[in-house]
């Protein structure tokens, strides 16, 4: 089958094709443990553009791979042919109706996105996988993903109501369609279809195994619906093996009023076992385990989990029950404490809402911390997904932890022992020869087991590379028939062939993302501090796709949120330097602009490393690599330019009144846009008269106590206002402050690369500080970004005892008032808005500034949407990027004038500058709100 689609062109696309290698390698990976590197990528905008590319398929004889969040785990989205990608453009929601509980959407849409829509609403989407935030619906489809609630409200596929799918042939048909019609009106593949499942069904009836969650294979059984063919089921996680879906209609159900969490402790797993057989009987909403091996893995990188889960016991489940009934839930509740009592070590109900969102944060914690493990050994999926019938769980449980045992491999254990699934993972490393051979015999004997059990391979997560093998062992009375399928849907193999059947021998360990002959290469130079090397951090992506989240449920990149392109993805600049480092990229292409265009996508905003399971620092990759890119070839003017902002107030400052009245004047603006490259769409902040040097001395206060104020540029220039409340409450604190000659923290010159300048900048700072850090109790800041930089960035380019002092001195200024618990009560009632900046999330006390301003009396403080501003330092002021910037500023502007605030507050100029530029309400730092109200 040819797959070499050099200078492929699709006549009337209105997507786009890529077939350039650096694309490619984009989308090779999934957060499984393949890499196929495919012939070509193509982002459909319409089903039209489907049907074109599955008919260049056919015509020019390769394959198709359809792909969503690539957040799966067995390697069904990664393949040698094009892979067609959903998210760029399909992925609006069509219609919504809340009053007859279904919404339409397009394979791209996501789940984060529905639960956002539905917040305030009755309705939701029960089959909740622990990816949903970023998961998407053709996806899950096509997976029929599951999750911690699928024992009582089932998968995805149950609740599919109609879907649009396109065929290998480029038919295209809505599901409800073929439903209407009798059966001698349908397609001769699809009559031949219905008779090979009605001839066979009593075959197919009873090849399935009696457990409650089963996606291995295909689900034949319900196709014949009274005479009609009904083709949801079978559709809903056929891996795209079988058609290509452009749009999905899902039902919605109420939410149950009430709630209630049991959290048991047990000493042992038969204990656990019995226990969950006996509260089945309840039925449960779900009932989730963690068992030691995953807890003590967990206490072992997070320490203060110990404070929120007891230690001492084997396992704990947390077991879930609801109802529209609060006074039968809680005798419910009590009913089952009281049966499962005796084998438990500790039990108890998670009364308050807070104490429920504690636990499950803790489940959802647990396994991402277990990406943290250093050194080559890894959480591997590879039978992680195996489910069997809850009366043999004792047997399951004793006989996983004998071959785990057996090969000498830890592991940990999680999962839904509601439903009978236990997500154990073995821990290899995939690049040593001798945990790679265990690969094979650790699924086969896990196989047997299950299989001797009654149970499946595949319970929630899919076939895939990983899993496909077993189909035929599993159905060896109906394999046949998956294969007649398959070649009657898709009779030359054109669509995700490999998966579910014509499984490749030893499939499982061919195309390894790592695998014995991988090797990688460290860059000959470095500009940055690489603790545990530079190779470390690249491999330390996993590929989960979490950073590619469009919701607020997490800050993530500001950039993919508006554009939904992979380059903009902080995966994708992991995903190239490792090609880069192992030689699949030739080192050359550093040097290009289409990588250094990836690269410059990271707008060093340092929400993905903050917000990522596996904490890869994305920004300081991307740092190193345009630090080597500017050394060879400078950076051009504008960009340069946009960081000389001390400068100019160092030294221009005295002269503002006169040029900043003049770049009022909109032709003055478009000149200087021509000449400096900042938009002409905002006007350039206009610098103080007087300084905030100009209206202090060095020392200010006579007070024993003394504090460093690293005030910044803005507060130093723009506005020593924000400067001089701090000033006053640092005094009135009990603190003499030192003003000593300052320097920008170098986070705009990091940003765009400027390695050798933050280093210049460092040194600088040192250099005034020089015989004052000794008397001095704290550094204290007011702007966000400096924060982030003498706590964080300062030690990525430069190490030592003095880096590490000045990390540990270093405060918000809110954060050091909090500490004396000020009282603080506004003469008048003050409504505020607080935006919590990107850098401020990176602090240690990131809360700093909203605990302060919640502490004032007769003040109502409203949280903004978790959202970028859009402004990323001096990003947002080139002209090349001012749409970019108010796009992504759009939602939080929108959320302040929804707030109906008098004021908003937030400690960072960028974002002030934003807000000012985007709404008409007052924009202060808090210090300077907390200072108005105690003046």
């Amino acid at each position: 089958m040819n797959n070499h689609a050099e200078n492929l062109t699709i006549d009337g696309l209105e997507g786009e094709v890529y077939t350039d290698e650096l694309s490619r390698t984009l989308l090779s990976t999934d957060a499984g443990i393949y890499q196929i590197s495919p012939a070509a990528v193509v982002y459909p905008k319409n089903t039209e553009d489907v049907v074109k590319v599955v008919r260049y398929v056919a015509e020019h004889d390769c394959c198709l791979h359809p792909r969503g969040a690539g957040s799966g785990l067995c390697g069904s989205a990664v393949g040698r042919g094009i892979v067609i990608d959903f998210t760029k453009y399909m992925n609006r929601l069509i219609a919504f109706d809340p009053d007859e509980k279904f919404f339409t959407c397009e394979p791209g849409y996501r789940y984060g996105e529905l639960e956002e829509l539905l917040a305030d609403s009755e309705l939701f989407f029960p089959p909740a996988p622990s990816s949903g935030e970023y998961a998407t619906f053709g996806g899950m489809y096509s997976t029929n993903a599951g999750g911690a609630y699928s024992v009582k409200y089932g998968n995805v596929a149950d609740y599919a109501a109609d879907a649009e799918i396109v065929l290998a042939n480029g038919d295209v048909w809505w599901l409800s369609d073929l439903y209407s019609k009798d059966i001698e009106e349908l397609p001769a593949a699809f009559k031949e279809l219905f008779s090979t499942l009605r001839a066979d069904r009593d075959i197919i009836k009873d090849a399935y195994p009696n457990v409650p969650c089963n996606v291995c294979g295909y689900e034949l059984r319900y196709t014949d619906s009274g005479g009609k063919l009904n083709l949801l089921k079978l559709l809903g996680g056929s891996e795209g093996t079988l058609a290509i879906v452009t749009r999905l209609t899902f039902r919605l159900v109420n939410k149950p009023k009430f709630s209630a969490l049991i959290i048991a402790y047990f000493h042992d797993i038969v204990s656990t076992a019995k226990a969950a057989q006996m509260l089945l009987l309840r039925e449960p909403a779900g009932i989730e385990i963690m068992d030691k091996s995953l807890i003590n893995t967990a206490f072992e990188f997070k320490p203060s989990l110990k404070g929120e889960i007891l230690d001492g016991y084997d396992n704990l489940l947390m077991i879930n029950f609801e109802s529209n009934n609060a006074q039968r839930l809680e005798r419910l509740a009590l009913e089952c404490k009281e049966e499962i009592a005796p084998l438990t070590g500790a039990i108890f109900t998670a009364v308050s809402e807070e104490e429920t969102e504690k636990y499950w944060t803790v489940r959802k914690a647990a396994v991402p911390i277990l990406y943290l493990l250093k050194g080559n050994k890894k959480i591997l999926p590879l039978v992680e997904d195996a489910a069997i019938p809850t009366d043999r769980l004792v047997e399951y449980f004793n006989g996983l932890y004998k071959i785990f045992n057996d090969f000498g491999v830890r592991f940990v254990l999680y999962g839904h022992i509601a439903k009978g699934l236990l997500h154990s993972r073995p821990i290899l490393d995939l690049k040593d020869r001798h945990d790679i051979s265990l690969i094979i015999p650790i699924a086969d004997t896990v196989f047997n087991l299950i299989m001797k059990l009654g149970g499946t391979v595949s319970g929630e997560h899919g076939d895939g590379r990983l899993r496909s093998k077993y189909v035929p062992l599993q159905y060896q009375n109906i394999y046949s028939i998956f294969v007649k399928v398959k070649n009657l849907f898709d009779p030359d193999n054109r669509l995700n062939p490999g998966i579910i059947t014509g499984f490749e021998p030893n499939g499982q360990i061919n195309n390894l993302r790592y695998g014995e002959a991988y090797s990688a290469k460290e860059l000959a130079e470095k500009h940055l501090m690489w603790e545990d090397g530079f190779i470390n951090e690249v491999e330390k992506c996993h590929g989960c796709s979490k950073c590619t989240t469009v919701s607020t449920a997490v800050r993530m990149c500001p950039i993919y949120k508006i554009t939904r392109d992979e380059t903009a993805a902080p995966k994708a600049k992991a995903n190239m330097l490792r090609a880069l480092i192992s030689g699949k990229i030739g080192i050359e292409k550093l040097y290009t602009g289409v990588f250094q265009y990836v690269l410059n996508r990271c707008i060093n905003c340092g929400s993905c490393h903050s917000e990522c399971p596996s904490k890869v620092n994305i920004p300081k990759l991307a740092l190193e690599a345009k630090a080597g890119y500017i050394k060879r070839y400078g950076l051009d003017f504008s960009k340069r330019f946009s960081v000389k902002l001390e400068e100019f107030g160092r030294n221009t400052h005295r002269y503002s009144p006169i040029y900043s009245a003049a770049l009022k004047i909109n032709g003055i603006r478009k000149a200087f846009e021509k000449i400096t490259g900042l938009t002409a769409e905002r006007t350039p902040p206009a610098f103080a008269f007087r300084s905030l040097y100009d209206r202090f001395d060095t020392v200010i206060g006579s007070q024993e106590k003394s504090v460093i104020f690293f005030a910044g540029c803005y507060a130093s220039y723009i506005r020593p206002e924000i400067g001089e409340s701090a000033i006053r409450l640092l005094n009135e604190f009990g603190y003499k402050v030192i003003l000593p000659e300052q320097h920008c923290c170098g986070i705009p010159h990091s940003s765009k690369g400027l390695a050798e300048d933050v280093l210049a900048k460092i040194g600088s700072n040192f250099k005034s500080w020089a015989g004052r850090l000794e008397e001095a109790e704290y550094i204290v800041t007011t702007c966000s970004s400096c924060t982030h930089s003498l706590q964080n960035a300062w030690g990525d380019h430069m190490g030592g005892e003095l880096i590490d002092r000045i990390r540990k001195m270093t405060v918000p200024v809110t954060s050091l008032i909090n500490m004396h618990n000020p009282s603080i009560t506004s003469a008048t009632a003050i409504s505020l808005a607080y935006h919590t900046p990107c850098h401020m999330k990176l602090s240690k006390d990131s809360l700093a500034s909203y605990r302060l301003l919640s502490k004032a009396g007769n003040t109502r403080v409203s949280p903004l949407v978790n959202s970028c501003c859009g402004m990323a330092g001096s990003w947002g002021s080139l002209k090349e990027n001012y749409v970019q910037s108010a796009e992504i500023g759009e939602l939080l502007a929108t959320s302040l004038e929804m707030s109906d605030c008098e004021i908003c507050a937030t400690d960072c100029p960028t974002c002030e500058m934003q807000l000012k530029h985007l709404t008409r309400t007052a924009i202060f730092h808090p210090i300077e709100v907390i200072d108005k109200i105690l003046h």
